[in-house]
């Protein structure tokens, strides 16, 4: 694996994460919990990522499952990391026992394969994250908003070795105003599921995984409990910008 551009500079990234964790308290709205950054590692070598880790920066993000098998030992410390990337049937047995949360759950069938090998091969349940296709992008993955209220209320059912704790989307590479509407509409839905299910249940469908470097201040307006950050952590201000 080649060297990133935005390898890891510690004392940059730590002003960042300070700096940037004190604006999502700033910018979170009356009453509920700030969101958590989650550092992307898909711009970092192993020992970097590993670096976060033992300064307690996790969980950390990884895109893509073979750089996830890069950078962790199996079974060892799933706690400190989310998949975010998109998850080819043939990697669940990579991805899912070094990991705490999976993001990008995108159509019923990776829905049933997951919940197949989980029950087989692990003692508790997966939790993970449905992504909705909220602005109807044809590039990205993600199940159809319209269809997704009935689809996840039906799939809690049908896959009990999942545990579904919420949504995550992408926004368009638009302006951040103008993926407000995006970000609206996803809470929008959460809270439509929410008003769905058996009372013990709704708790665990808490999470709103959205916003990146570019959009995040918006989505963290709108609700994220988390918010999915690279370049705004690697890089300065005036880089970034």
């Amino acid at each position: 694996m080649k060297r990133s551009l935005l390898a890891l500079d510690m004392p940059l990234f730590e002003k960042n994460w300070n700096r940037l964790n004190e604006q999502v308290r700033d910018l979170t709205p009356p009453g509920t919990e700030p969101a958590r950054i989650l550092p992307v590692t898909k711009y970092l070598i192993r020992d970097d990522a590993r670096k976060l880790l033992d300064g307690e920066y996790g969980p950390l993000g990884e895109n893509r499952a073979d750089q996830l098998v890069e950078k962790t030992n199996p079974g060892q410390d799933p706690d400190g990391w989310h998949f975010i990337g998109r998850l080819q049937r043939n990697k669940i047995r990579d991805v899912a026992p070094r990991i705490s949360l999976f993001h990008s759950l995108d159509s019923e069938r990776l829905a049933a394969s997951l919940d197949t090998w989980v029950e087989d091969h692990l003692v508790a349940q997966l939790p993970v994250l449905v992504q909705v296709n909220i602005a109807g992008e044809s590039r990205k993955a993600g199940i159809d908003p319209v269809q997704a209220s009935d689809l996840i209320l039906r799939w809690i059912d049908q896959f009990p070795a999942l545990r579904f704790c919420g949504l995550m989307t992408m926004a368009p590479n638009w302006s951040p105003e103008q993926s407000r509407p995006v970000f609206r509409a996803l809470h929008q839905l959460r809270t439509t599921i929410q008003q769905q299910l058996p009372a013990t249940t709704i708790p665990q469908f808490e999470h709103l995984s959205m916003g990146m470097s570019g959009d995040w201040k918006v989505a963290v307006e709108e609700g994220a409990t988390w918010i999915r950050l690279g370049r705004a952590l690697y890089q300065s201000q005036e880089e970034v910008n």
